[in-house]
């Protein structure tokens, strides 16, 4: 090979090389989480389910969440839970939230779009108000709940939390059949809940405190 031949070949595979290094961050930009699915067990039975989707719509990552809980006593049914919300984020923020929930016999139905500056214009039926900007629900799949500084928010509600988020370290947990890794959070309030990530950032356990003091854990499948 002729120098001038040899000079192309090394051109080349510089250009290869830095098109390879460049793939991996724009195809992890693009690509949408893994759906996840969470059985709910209470007392030593499973109570309901928890599924949460992912779809990327160009440049919006749409999280969509379905959540369904009933506990019965002796047949009867005591307790009743069901939501659905839809998250829009962008370039790591969110730009629209929208949830549906009955909380055994009670309704809540919330809806929020970013402002200008990156505020959450929420509303409820006849009542507005604002979120600022960076803020995140605690809708527990974005590990970024536990990891950035901005206020949280309740999923249900629509309104800022006052509880503070807890690093309790690394513990081995059993997520989708195995056991693995994962950090250990606590999002302290009127009734606490235990959170646990994987080293990728993907939720796999929750645990939490019910109106009754009783707890209910969710666990991947």
């Amino acid at each position: 090979m002729t120098g001038r031949g040899v000079l192309r070949a090394a051109r080349a595979v510089l250009f290869l090389l830095s098109l390879a290094l460049a793939a991996p961050g724009a195809d992890a930009a693009q690509a949408a989480p893994q759906t996840l699915e969470f059985d709910i067990a209470h007392e030593g039975g499973i109570v309901g389910h928890h599924r949460i989707s992912f779809r990327q719509d160009g440049d919006r990552l749409v999280v969509h969440s379905e959540l369904e809980i009933e506990v019965e006593v002796l047949f009867l049914t005591v307790y009743r839970y069901q939501q659905t919300r839809e998250e829009v984020w962008r370039n790591g923020q969110l730009i629209a939230l929208a949830a549906t929930a009955d909380d055994d016999g009670t309704p809540h139905d919330i809806e929020g779009m970013a402002g200008p500056n990156g505020e959450l214009e929420m509303s409820s039926g006849k009542d507005r108000w604002t979120l600022p900007p960076g803020s995140v629900p605690a809708s527990f799949w974005n590990v970024s709940m536990v990891t950035q500084k901005g206020p949280l928010v309740d999923s249900l509600t629509g309104r800022i939390l006052s509880g503070r988020v807890v690093n309790l370290g690394p513990e081995t947990v059993r997520a989708g059949g195995r056991d693995i890794v994962a950090t250990h959070y606590r999002l302290e309030g009127k009734r606490s809940r235990d959170i646990w990530y994987d080293a990728g950032g993907r939720w796999v356990k929750m645990r939490a405190v019910g109106r009754d003091g009783s707890i209910a854990e969710w666990m991947l499948k």
